[in-house]
């Protein structure tokens, strides 16, 4: 189930993104989809990063929105400037001729964005808030030491 709530945060960029493709009339065609995956692993990445943090406040004995907090204070400077490298570097892509590249680059910087704001905003609220218990026997779990 901890699973599940963890991927909430990442479906939240293909949902919207591809979203607002349809409302706007813009066919959703295999290279976006892909285009999708590669930003995905992005945004998985860093709600990975995410959670490691909070396991390391919990075990050194913060509860769950201390750890919460702490990790988002340690975390959300390198997530944004990954996004923000990222994303940039994608969007000088985006003003070329080409169209496919054109594409690319421009759903690309969109998938990222809408993934920091997951990653940023709805991550930590989920942990904090009643899903998060669904999480906490994950985060819990005492380290086995080796004999």
């Amino acid at each position: 189930m901890g699973g599940c709530v963890a991927m909430i945060p990442n479906l939240f960029p293909v949902a919207l993104v591809f979203g607002c493709m349809s409302l706007a009339g813009i066919p959703v065609r295999i290279s976006a989809v892909l285009t999708a995956s590669a930003a995905l692993g992005i945004a998985v990445d860093d709600t990975l990063h995410f959670f490691t943090w909070v396991k390391r406040s919990i075990d050194s004995g913060h509860d769950r929105q201390g750890a919460v907090r702490e990790a988002f204070h340690r975390c959300a400077p390198a997530m944004f400037q990954t996004t923000l490298i990222n994303g940039v570097g994608m969007l000088v892509y985006a003003f070329t001729l080409f169209l496919p590249t054109r594409l690319f680059a421009s759903l690309m910087f969109s998938l990222l964005a809408a993934a920091l704001v997951g990653d940023l905003i709805f991550l930590p609220a989920l942990l904090v808030g009643p899903f998060g218990r669904f999480l906490r026997h994950n985060l819990v779990q005492p380290r086995r030491r080796a004999a």
